[in-house]
């Protein structure tokens, strides 16, 4: 999978003092029993990570028990607004009716508390309910369509990340009746990652053109190293050239790309994408110039605690960069070009 290039762990022990060499992806890991979204290589591993877990289990167990708990009182007594059980008769217009709220923030707290661990289960956790959100609310009251696309980059899912980015492009626009659950929803698939910067829709959305850069970027420098590998190795095969990928990838989008990686020189597709990654570099920068500095510099918005902001703002590049920062982390090539174009920019 291209996650395991990334920085993220996954189906690994969590014990880190120091780290367990003994249960990375091991087929026999124990979940925590508390939160489900650790794991550990045995009891003694899990026991002695404690202290240091229960700070982020305990939350978890609080604000999952809150969802149960919300769930059982809105099946009980739904309110009169609709109309008997919501979960049978309102699905996409959750929020809209105030009998559905307490439900709906307590899920958007589980999934805040979950993404205080580290691990890809987390993550996984996290965009399924995130997701699951969208289904019971379309109109996303609480914003999460914008955590979306970097929690499918964190799992090297990012074929589904553009599919994502580009449905609210292009489907997403001021006629789209979101009380109409007749009409398509999040139906794109397969769609060309490699395609031109559309400037126009993205406009909108300042997390879905970070999260876009970040597709690019990995993308190219993915290409590059399948450059690299063919000039070693002219005569490659096309099986050469998946196990390639399959090791060394970290988004998987060339590996539904046949005609993409048949080609026998990619330096005009490496041209493009690198013309694109500037073009959306820009197109962050104007939308927000406090953004980038983040990225120079994580510690600008280490302490501060998101509030109310307005586009171009310095809060909304906080709160941004807060729900972006791993994706980019967890990415060291990625983080490491952007960086580049910033300091080649000032």
């Amino acid at each position: 999978m291209p996650r395991m290039n990334l920085g993220l762990p996954y189906n690994n022990c969590s014990f880190q003092s120091p780290p367990c060499l003994v249960g990375f992806q091991s087929p026999s890991l124990l979940f925590c029993g508390g939160c489900r979204v650790v794991k550990y290589c045995g009891q003694a591993h899990q026991k002695a990570d404690r202290r240091r877990h229960k700070v982020q289990c305990i939350p978890i167990n609080q604000t999952k028990d809150k969802v149960s708990e919300e769930e059982a009182k809105l099946r009980a007594g739904p309110g009169t607004d609709t109309d008997g059980n919501p979960f049978d008769n309102i699905v996409g217009l959750f929020w809209l009716y105030q009998s559905t709220r307490p439900y709906m923030q307590a899920r958007f707290d589980y999934i805040t508390a979950i993404l205080n661990v580290r691990t890809g289960e987390a993550v996984e956790i996290a965009l399924d309910h995130s997701l699951d959100l969208l289904r019971l609310c379309r109109g996303d009251n609480l914003g999460v369509r914008s955590n979306a696309p970097a929690l499918y980059l964190r799992l090297g899912r990012d074929q589904d990340a553009y599919d994502f980015i580009k449905w609210y492009a292009d489907r997403a626009d001021s006629n789209y009746n979101w009380r109409d659950m007749s009409l398509p929803y999040l139906d794109m698939h397969g769609e060309d990652a490699f395609e031109a910067v559309n400037e126009k829709p993205h406009h909108a959305d300042l997390s879905f053109l970070i999260a876009l850069t970040l597709i690019k970027i990995r993308l190219l420098k993915d290409v590059e190293s399948l450059q690299a590998f063919l000039q070693s190795n002219p005569n490659a095969t096309g099986e050469a050239r998946y196990d390639h990928l399959q090791e060394e990838a970290m988004s998987d989008v060339l590996l539904k790309r046949p005609e993409v990686v048949a080609q026998d020189n990619y330096e005009e597709t490496i041209a493009e994408l690198r013309r694109q990654v500037l073009q959306l570099y820009r197109l962050v920068k104007a939308k927000n110039p406090h953004f980038w500095p983040g990225i120079m510099d994580p510690s600008l918005f280490a302490y501060s605690v998101p509030t109310m902001y307005a586009q171009g703002s310095r809060e909304e590049a906080m709160l941004v960069f807060r729900n972006s920062w791993y994706s980019w982390s967890e990415t060291e090539p990625a983080i490491q070009f952007i960086r580049g174009v910033i300091v080649s920019d000032t």
